[in-house]
């Protein structure tokens, strides 16, 4: 069956909505887990199922956590300066990821009070 999965990537100043319809044996449930083809950065990470969504035309729906979003820090890439980021999108677009919205900042992101 035909799903259109959602997958975001972030830093803590941007981020990215990807999505892809891709054709699964069953539908991933809310709590598991599910790695996509990444030819040249590997399949290392899971992307954790956070919602299913059934719509009336019969088009399924699956919202991932954010890529190692670790005690909901809401970013995915600790150094800002480096180009992982980067790889990583231009990767996920290389094996047919779309980003309709393209990189905007990432407003979820609140950096910790720092005590004076």
């Amino acid at each position: 069956m035909k799903i259109r999965f959602n997958i975001y990537l972030s830093t803590k100043s941007k981020w990215a909505h990807l999505t892809k319809i891709i054709d699964m044996p069953v539908v991933p449930r809310i709590g598991e887990y599910v790695k996509f083809k990444n030819t040249e950065m590997g399949d290392y990470f899971g992307f954790k199922v956070i919602d299913v969504t059934y719509r009336e035309s019969g088009e399924i729906e699956i919202m991932t956590d954010l890529l190692e979003n670790i005690d909901n820090r809401m970013y995915s890439f600790e150094d800002e300066d480096a180009s992982e980021f980067d790889d990583y999108y231009r990767s996920f677009l290389q094996e047919g990821w779309v980003c309709e919205r393209g990189i905007g900042p990432n407003n979820r992101y609140i950096a910790p009070n720092k005590a004076n």
